[in-house]
Formats: structure tokens, C-alpha cells, sequence
């Protein structure tokens, strides 16, 4: 009896438990929602949690260290920057084709001779202090892309759709040709077979290399934005390689009225003008090993410098172009000058430029690249007479400007490199002798040809 009661005594408090713990609020475990692969979209993409978005997220990180011929003893002859790099793209498959949003920042610290070509890099970047004699201490910060594509819509900031060569292939850069990332609207026609053509409206003032004047203030200089950039190309690329056909109108547009040199205001503010731009390059994918490639280009450009000079020269300067003593010379895109009676004249500025480069993998993991370009630059004629064709130290002098330059890189794992480069830089005047721009030099001291030899350490890590 004992035993029984027990038992329905034990019976009857489970019961009780089990009622009262029925009675009691319950909460279901949310259902983990896992990160899933998006293979549709390529190698390390994955879904948005939620979403039909994939998203893949990158970077690099790259040491660089150079060393440059010095000309006096206050120039740096060595220097080195560290850069990092992190980008997102994102993707989404819609009814009306991909869209996506790319961004990528590009974060730098140079110190010293870490130039791009032959002259210093000009962009948004805080100057050190108490560095050397010229401050040679920079911190960039970069919104290098960040764009929409909808269908055959591009819009934001990324590389202008004029460019083909862009110096790919080399880590300082010295080639002639275009390479800017601009802010623009563009619409992309694909017509099967591989090819394509792009109209672009691409922003102006990223794309001024300055004006020049015979004037001592330098009074006369580009006004407000004005007219865009218009970009267009037409590309094919197939099996054997690719091809491209690219072109730019660019306005030339001074806002100065100012009575200067005895020419009067208003009479001294001449109608704008419009440069223009033509670029043709073939790259040929070669048999010899996988990734082997052959790139030709040609380039022309009138009243519009920084689509053949945003490698060697910069962006930005008026004077200043060149290596060594040369380094006084004009490059702008155009100048103004008195053509007399009061009445002024903006001649522009004529560059054309050749390049050539190669790229071979001696092995999977080592490759080498062979390039070189030639530019030939003419100034307005009659600027060079008006600022005194016979005065030694003119600046708006004709010029010539070739390179030369190999690299070899190694890859002992999957996008590891380290690699060094050697270029070789010679400037020529054709027309009369320059002032030197060496600082130790008596200053009467004239110039009509100079060299230079620069060199560059990489340490790359992309993810």
C-alpha cells in the first residue's frame, strides 16, 4: 500500500508540473539564417544575410620604396609609401539586368622621393612639417571609385571610358597616356561578338592641366566649370585580344579680365576653345604563356594635356614639367598671350604620344614587363614669341620626352608580389635652352636636354 501510494503520489506531482509548465508563455528559437555563397556572381562573393544582394569585400596592402637620381643635394633620392586599400561590390540580379555599387578607398603615407613619372603627384594630400626642407611628408586619403552600373548605366567616380593603356603593366608609371579616375554619367551599347561603344560625360575640372601666360602675375587662368567632358569609344574584345577606339572634347575657358601688359579688360578675355583628344590601342593576347600579352597605343591630343600626360607629368601644374634641370618647362593646355591692339589670344597646347609594352611569364609565378613611349610636345607659336623666342630661359620651349622601363615580378602564392622596376627618363628642348631648375646652380645656367634613372621596390598583398 505504501508503495502505491508513492506512486500516484509521484504521478500526481508530475502531472501538476506538467500543467502548470503548459500554462506558462513559450518562445520558438528564431531559425539561423546561415551566410550563403553567390557563385552567380564569382569567386568570393556571398548573400547579403536577408537579401538577394551579394556582396564581396577586399583590399590590399602594398609597400613600395624608390630610389631617384638626385640633381642637387637637397633632393630626396630615396622615399617610400605605404598604401591600404579596401573596396566593397555589391550585386543584385534584377528584371532589368545587374545592378550594382562599387566603392574602393585607397589610404597612403609617402615620405621622400615617391613621386609617380617625373614630377610629384598633385592631389588632395596634408603636408607634414619639420620633414625636410620642402616638407616632403604626405597623407592621402583617395575616394578612387565609387560608382553605380544599372543595365548599361555607369554612373559615379571610376576610370574614364577614354582610357585603354594606362600604364597596367608599370609600378611608377611614365608612359604616355591617360590615367584618371574622373567623376561621370555614361551609357554602355553591347552588340554582341564582343563589341561595344560608350558615350560619357565626364567632369572638366579633374581633367585641367592649367593655363599658361606671358605675364609675371599669371593672372589668366581657367574660369568656373563650365562645359564637361565628352568621352566616347567604341571596343571590341574577343579571343585574340582587344581593341579600342576612344576620343574627348574638352573646353579651354579663361575667366580673367584684368588690364595686364598694357592690353585692356574685356579685350584681353578671348571666346573659349575646345580641345580635343584621340586615342587608338590594340592588345593582342600572346601564344608563348598563359597571360602573355602585346600592347601598342597611339595618342593626340590639342588643348587637352592630361589625356596623354596624367602619367609622367601629374595633374594640376603650369610650369614644372620635366626631370632634372629641365624641370621648368610648360605643359599646360594652352596659353594666353598679346597678339597686339589690345587683343588677346589662347593658342593651345599640341601633344602626341607613342607607347609600346609587353608583358611575359617566364614561369606560373614570374613575369616581366617591357614598355616605352615617346611624346612630342608643341607649344603655341605665337606664345613663344610673345614670351621672347630669343630669350634663353623661356620655358614655353617645344620638347621631347621619351622613357624606357622593365619590371619583374614575383607571385610565390596567389596575389602576393614583390617585384622591382627600373625606368630611364630623357627630355629634350627643340627649340632653345631653358634656366636650370637646380637650386645650386648659377641661375643664369641654361639647359636644352637632361636625364633621369628611377627606381622602385613592390610589396603587394591583395585580398
Amino acid at each position: 500500500m505504501r508503495v502505491s501510494t508513492m506512486l500516484l503520489a509521484s504521478a500526481a506531482a508530475i502531472t501538476t508540473t506538467a500543467a502548470f509548465a503548459a500554462d506558462l508563455p513559450s518562445r520558438k528559437a528564431a531559425p539561423v539564417e546561415y551566410v550563403r555563397v553567390c557563385s552567380t556572381m564569382g569567386e568570393g562573393y556571398f548573400y547579403i544575410p536577408g537579401t538577394d544582394t551579394c556582396i564581396k569585400i577586399g583590399g590590399r596592402a602594398r609597400y613600395e620604396y624608390q630610389y631617384g637620381e638626385p640633381f642637387a643635394r637637397n633632393d630626396a633620392t630615396t622615399g617610400s609609401r605605404t598604401t591600404g586599400r579596401i573596396y566593397v561590390d555589391t550585386r543584385t540580379a534584377t528584371e532589368y539586368g545587374l545592378l550594382r555599387a562599387y566603392v574602393r578607398y585607397d589610404i597612403s603615407r609617402r615620405t621622400g622621393q615617391i613621386f609617380s613619372g617625373s614630377s610629384l603627384r598633385q592631389g588632395v594630400a596634408f603636408t607634414g612639417t619639420g620633414v625636410d626642407y620642402a616638407g616632403q611628408a604626405q597623407t592621402e586619403v583617395n575616394l578612387d571609385r565609387a560608382f553605380i552600373q544599372f543595365g548599361g548605366l555607369t554612373a559615379g567616380r571610376t576610370e574614364s571610358f577614354f582610357d585603354f593603356y594606362a600604364g597596367d603593366l608599370e609600378y611608377i608609371g611614365t608612359t604616355a597616356g591617360s590615367a584618371l579616375n574622373n567623376n561621370l554619367l555614361a551609357y554602355t551599347a553591347t552588340f554582341g561578338a564582343g563589341f561595344s561603344a560608350t558615350l560619357s560625360i565626364e567632369d572638366h575640372v579633374d581633367r585641367r592641366q592649367s593655363i599658361a601666360d606671358i605675364y609675371p602675375t599669371g593672372a589668366y587662368r581657367y574660369t568656373g566649370d563650365g562645359v564637361p567632358d565628352v568621352v566616347g569609344n567604341v571596343r571590341v574584345e574577343q579571343g585574340w585580344g582587344s581593341a579600342q577606339l576612344s576620343g574627348a572634347i574638352h573646353q579651354v575657358r579663361i575667366g580673367n579680365y584684368a588690364a595686364i601688359g598694357g592690353i585692356t579688360p574685356n579685350g584681353a578675355s578671348p571666346d573659349a576653345k575646345y580641345g580635343f583628344a584621340l586615342n587608338a590601342g590594340v592588345t593582342f593576347n600572346l601564344p608563348f604563356a598563359a597571360g602573355d600579352t602585346l600592347t601598342f597605343q597611339g595618342t593626340y591630343t590639342k588643348g587637352a594635356a592630361t589625356y596623354i600626360a596624367s602619367n609622367p607629368f601629374g595633374i594640376g601644374t603650369t610650369f614644372g614639367s620635366g626631370v632634372g634641370a629641365l624641370g621648368n618647362l610648360a605643359f599646360p593646355d594652352a596659353t594666353f598671350y598679346d597678339v597686339g591692339a589690345g587683343v588677346g589670344k589662347l593658342g593651345l597646347t599640341t601633344a602626341w604620344g607613342l607607347t609600346a609594352a609587353g608583358l611575359h611569364y617566364w614561369t606560373p609565378t614570374i613575369r616581366q614587363a617591357l614598355f616605352g613611349s615617346y611624346i612630342k610636345v608643341d607649344q603655341p607659336g605665337g606664345a613663344f614669341i610673345a614670351a621672347g623666342a630669343g630669350v634663353p630661359g623661356n620655358a614655353l620651349r617645344d620638347f621631347s620626352y621619351w622613357t624606357v622601363g622593365t619590371n619583374v615580378t614575383w607571385s610565390p602564392v596567389k596575389d602576393f608580389d614583390i617585384g622591382a622596376e627600373v625606368d630611364y627618363i630623357y627630355l629634350k628642348t627643340s627649340n632653345g635652352p631653358v634656366f636650370t631648375a637646380i637650386a645650386t646652380d648659377p641661375v643664369t645656367r641654361v639647359f636644352s636636354k637632361d636625364s633621369a634613372v628611377v627606381g622602385r621596390l613592390k610589396i603587394q598583398r591583395d585580398f
